[in-house]
């Protein structure tokens, strides 16, 4: 039992990790690195093998269905022998309940496939940055992952994320930022999320991220609210009045625009409200 416990507890050396890191790496600590964030449980979508796939079945349907046509054509000319062609009960033809049974198998599998695949088709483009992540740790990582198996991020416009999130202009236009990304107010430690301490690894807060935007984007929204206000109250005439409305009001729909994720015409009417 104390052997069992201090085999647990043995963590290799940082030259160890170094030197064999297809043995003390590898898809260990990948997981954990990409089940840490949202952003980084990136997967191939095959959107070429699923539309090869979706056209086979589709052939095979369709001479299913060539062939059920076929039968009907047949059965319903008047030299051949009487059959009750509108009628599951007394269906006598063993070819077309044959037919039948095999199209609802084919059918099945047709329309989970047509499903499961359009929902991944829906999935918004994995962000070039994302992407770019996880090539930084095959590269901080060389020889951990198997190199072929790297290979699925180089087919940028083929991934996808497992939970997509969505996030306003403007967390999208600071994140651009070296220096926003890596501030240490949303900094995590590896533990609190599961994930290896890795140097090259910078873990950070979505939440922390989120509660900074929304108080930015509220503070924004009140000195919209209120600097109109001030102003009017220091400004003469109607036609001076109505200019300093209609600036703020063009202002507060950008706001609106740059700062969630509505869509056009429901920034107008919050602009109008």
């Amino acid at each position: 039992m104390q052997e069992q416990n201090q085999q647990s507890q043995w963590q290799p050396t940082k030259l160890e990790a170094e030197m064999k890191p297809w043995k003390y790496v590898g898809y260990h600590n990948f997981s954990q690195f990409i089940s840490s964030d949202n952003d980084f449980f990136i997967l191939r979508r095959f959107d070429t093998l699923h539309a090869r796939v979706l056209l086979g079945l589709q052939d095979k349907l369709s001479q299913v269905d060539e062939r059920l046509e076929a039968i009907e054509t047949r059965y319903r000319q008047e030299d051949v022998p009487d059959v009750h062609n509108g009628s599951f009960r007394q269906e006598k033809l063993q070819e077309r309940k044959n037919l039948l049974v095999k199209a609802r198998g084919m059918l099945k599998k047709y329309n989970e496939l047509v499903l499961q695949y359009s929902a991944l088709r829906a999935r918004p483009r994995v962000p070039g940055r994302d992407i770019q992540s996880l090539e930084n740790w095959f590269y901080n990582h060389n020889d951990a992952i198997h190199g072929p198996e790297t290979s699925y991020v180089s087919h940028a416009t083929d991934l996808f994320t497992i939970v997509p999130g969505s996030k306003s202009p403007l967390r999208l236009l600071l994140e651009k930022s070296r220096r926003f990304r890596l501030h240490s107010l949303w900094r995590e430690k590896p533990e609190e999320l599961g994930a290896p301490s890795d140097e090259n690894v910078h873990y950070r807060s979505d939440q922390r991220i989120d509660r900074f935007i929304a108080l930015s984007i509220m503070l924004l929204g009140l000195v919209m609210l209120i600097a109109p206000l001030w102003i009017l109250a220091f400004v003469s005439g109607l036609v001076r009045r109505l200019v300093v409305i209609s600036v703020f009001i063009i202002l507060f729909g950008c706001l609106i625009s740059l700062t969630t994720i509505a869509k056009p015409f429901e920034s107008l009417a919050a602009a109008a409200a």
